[in-house]
């Protein structure tokens, strides 16, 4: 072997020690800069989320107001939600996140349709579907009940879902069905499920209890599966509701509070008074996601 080639071999056995004393270097610097704090933010990233929840009522053609929005604005929705990194999930999901067996995107967004309307279905179901999007409906048993038994229904002016539509949403795969009570949708003479004045503790919980009943049975029978969520009628609510409803198998529970919630993995308690937005038919779209974002700060 010549001399210039023991000099070329030489000197390529120090480049990659040189390269191998940079890396080892290079490592142990990043693993230097790591802090406690970074590993906690990292926990914190594995085992919570912030949970954003937009919430809708009617979906109508032909007017506007603080409960109504067009399918146009809809599916803007929709489009704007993906644009800003959300992706849509069923309460299901959160549910399963915090009881430790399921996992969560990193910005989850709920869509919640409440009271029923047959038009959510007429309307909101195509886009659902063609957007790939998923949403919780919240039914009110008694309206549902009337809808189904005077034959008049499917109208999306004024119509509630029946119960047969209600196993066809389920069955979409788009939608999953929560309660918003049997028939508690009411001012009075109890307004939402509040307790009314003179009321005993065994009388208002036997009220709620029955109520309850009655509603997980129903759409038990109408879809097939029990529902694991509950939007409290006018958003009203109380730690004694909830004991209530917990003991009929309810786990995650929707106020009418402005803003977006966290939620912990071995934390039921982060699902007690989620949030949620209500999306006004005289805001934007740009406007929705950018409130989400100033809540989620």
């Amino acid at each position: 072997m010549t001399l210039k080639k023991i000099l070329v071999i030489l000197l390529l056995c120090a480049l990659s020690l040189s390269f191998a004393a940079c890396s080892l270097f290079g490592a142990d610097a990043a693993m230097e800069k790591k802090t406690p704090c970074d590993a906690e933010a990292e926990r914190k990233g594995e085992e919570e989320r912030t949970l954003a929840v937009v919430m809708y009522h009617n979906v109508l053609k032909s007017r506007k107001g603080v409960y109504i929005v067009s399918p146009e604005q809809l599916e803007a929705d929709l489009i704007a939600f993906e644009k800003a990194g959300y992706t849509t999930v069923f309460p299901s999901e959160a549910v399963d996140f915090v009881y430790g067996g399921g996992e969560l995107p990193q910005k989850p967004l709920i869509i919640t349709f409440d009271d029923g309307r047959y038009n959510n279905m007429h309307y909101a179901l195509p886009l659902l579907r063609e957007h790939g999007c998923k949403a919780a409906f919240f039914p009110v048993g008694s309206f549902s009940a009337f809808s189904t038994d005077s034959g008049d229904h499917s109208n999306p002016n004024y119509s509630h879902l029946t119960w047969a539509q209600m196993g066809e949403l389920q069955m979409s795969g788009a939608v999953e069905m929560g309660s918003h009570s049997y028939d508690m949708h009411r001012y009075s003479p109890r307004f939402g499920v509040k307790r009314m004045k003179g009321e005993s503790d065994a009388e208002y919980r036997k009220a709620l209890a029955e109520d309850t009943a009655k509603m997980q049975d129903a759409l038990l029978r109408a879809t097939g599966e029990l529902p694991c969520a509950y939007a409290y009628p006018f958003g009203e609510y109380s730690s004694e509701a909830a004991a209530v409803l917990r003991s009929f198998g309810l786990k995650m529970f929707f106020t009418c509070n402005e803003g977006v919630s966290v939620i912990r993995r071995g934390e039921p308690q982060t699902l007690n008074t989620v949030k949620r937005v209500n999306r006004a038919g005289n805001m934007t779209s740009d406007e929705l996601t950018g409130l989400l974002a100033k809540y989620a700060r």
